[in-house]
């Protein structure tokens, strides 16, 4: 096998093996993390330990933001407590550098080839799960390997290194470098190992393998612009935040950097004095170039939550009915967020049907933003059954919301039809009584409160005596319709919203 061959395939094993170890874990802590991040919002050092275990498991600074964010969606954690996490990932996700530094190649074929014929006999998903756990971390080292043996003989092929020494022929080249790197590699962790294994093979020397590893974190930012599209602005700022570490990361450290050329002794002083091999010292640059500005950031967290307001406010005017705001596609990978967000959706989607006359020869299909809304929704819960692996209880609270969307549907199509013959200039009337029957269910249904719940089922019953009042005092707001059908469109209307709350109820009952 050629030297760029290895190389290459290490590369692929250290990707594939990231991957692996990120989607079992998301799997064996979801519900786990969320009770850990529920626990922690009081407490900054608590959420700072959440921070560096969630970096050291996932690591992916940018797939714990967007797990944030999902969970900021969700209610179940606020935009601010969410900003420590997210800035103390960035100093988790290091431990990876020091475990690549351990002498352990021994054990690696054994912990790939136990974890590979665990995953491919057992059948249980929780084993299965740990397995798939272990063989992640299998690759990884097994493809650090790979990455060393392809990259020892390139110290001997002068075209590679007459490349490479042009890349860091300058501190601002180096720097430079870094950025493209982990933005090819779409992975800060990834750019930082490979510079490692160069090192330690003797391509590069410790200032600029230094340089490489202070711009690799400022390479990611591209990815998460892509990602972040179409994010609320709450949410969005949440990614810009981590975003602004990166930055703050980059030009901190180039700057540290700079002043050290001056002779003030700093951290290449530091690493150096630790006379250890050059991937342990620059293990420890990797952690310096996280923890420094995660130190310096944390006192000033409400300045950076304030700029960043400034910078992208929320919208004053009302969001766009027809757009998503809550159910994201980074969601997906975290089933129990991603049903919360989807019962938050389905709520805000129930407030959107709209309660007013309409014209004649309207009225024959539902408003267009509720029917795109009501798509993305149904799109969005048959992707989930699809990619997620969902448990029991899960997978019957996803059938659960899917009837929800149904019946919210029939709400909107009997709504609709009731006001098919409504005068136009009937405000006030039963339109109104309508709407605020409505704003109840959806009132009872955010807050989620039983109490609440039962005194719309109760309201809305068939023969229910508030139901016969309201539809026998308003029947001179109708125009074409006669007394009788329109005494039975507004009841079927208010029915659906009876068996509707009914679900709600039973859903949070099962939840719960």
């Amino acid at each position: 096998m050629s030297p760029v061959t290895s190389l290459i395939l290490g590369l692929g094993l250290f990707f594939l093996g990231l991957r692996l170890v990120g989607d079992n874990l998301r799997l064996l802590c979801s519900s786990s993390f969320r009770d850990v991040i529920r626990s922690s919002i009081h407490s900054p050092l608590a959420r700072v330990g959440v921070g560096l275990s969630a970096g050291a498991l996932m690591q992916s600074a940018t797939a714990v933001t967007f797990i944030l964010v999902s969970m900021v969606g969700s209610g179940l954690i606020s935009a601010s407590a969410a900003g420590l996490i997210i800035i103390w990932c960035n100093v988790g996700l290091t431990a990876l550098a020091f475990v690549a530094t351990l002498n352990i190649s021994a054990i690696v074929g054994l912990v790939v080839g136990a974890a590979g014929i665990a995953m491919g006999m057992l059948r249980k998903r929780l084993p299965q799960t740990v397995a798939g756990a272990m063989l992640g971390l299998g690759l990884i080292l097994y493809g650090l390997e790979r990455m060393s043996a392809g990259a020892a003989p390139l110290k001997e092929a002068d075209v590679f290194r007459g490349v490479l020494e042009h890349a860091v022929a300058n501190p601002v080249l180096a720097f430079a470098a870094g950025i493209a790197a982990a933005a090819i590699l779409q992975s800060n962790s990834g750019a930082v190992m490979l510079v490692i294994t160069f090192a330690a093979s003797g391509l590069i020397d410790l200032e600029p393998a230094m340089l490489l590893i202070f711009g690799t974190n400022m390479g990611a930012i591209g990815l998460r612009l892509f990602l972040a599209a179409g994010l609320n602005r709450s949410m969005l700022r949440l990614v810009r935040l981590e975003d602004l570490f990166c930055v703050i990361s980059g030009v901190l450290m180039f700057g540290l950097f700079l002043i050290e050329q001056c002779g003030v002794p700093l951290v290449g002083a530091f690493v150096r004095s630790l006379h250890r091999s050059i991937d342990v010292q620059l293990a420890v640059v990797f952690l310096l170039s996280n923890l420094i500005p995660a130190a310096v950031m944390t006192p000033f967290m409400g300045v950076w939550r304030g700029m960043l307001e400034k910078l992208w406010p929320d919208k004053s005017a009302a969001d766009d009915p027809s757009r998503p705001m809550y159910i994201l596609p980074q969601a997906l990978n975290d089933p129990s967020t991603a049903l919360d967000l989807m019962g938050k959706e389905l709520i805000r989607l129930l407030s959107n049907i709209p309660v007013k006359p309409i014209e004649e020869g309207d009225g024959e299909n539902p408003d267009p933003a509720f029917q795109t809304l009501s798509l993305a929704i149904e799109t969005f819960a048959v992707q989930l059954s699809a990619r997620s692996v969902l448990n029991e209880k899960q997978a019957a609270l996803l059938h659960g919301l899917r009837a929800e969307l149904s019946l919210i549907r029939h709400t909107e199509e009997a709504v609709r039809h009731f006001c098919r013959g409504l005068k136009p200039d009937a405000a006030g009337k039963l339109d109104e009584t309508l709407a605020d029957l409505l704003k109840d269910v959806v009132d009872a249904a955010s807050s989620r409160d039983a109490a609440k719940l039962a005194q719309v089922e109760e309201r809305t019953k068939w023969k229910g005596e508030f139901l016969n009042q309201v539809s026998n005092g308003h029947a001179e707001a109708l125009e074409t319709l006669d007394a009788t059908a329109a005494h039975e469109d507004f009841r079927i209307a208010v029915w659906t919203l009876h068996r509707l709350s009914k679900l709600i109820t039973r859903l949070d009952a099962n939840g719960s």
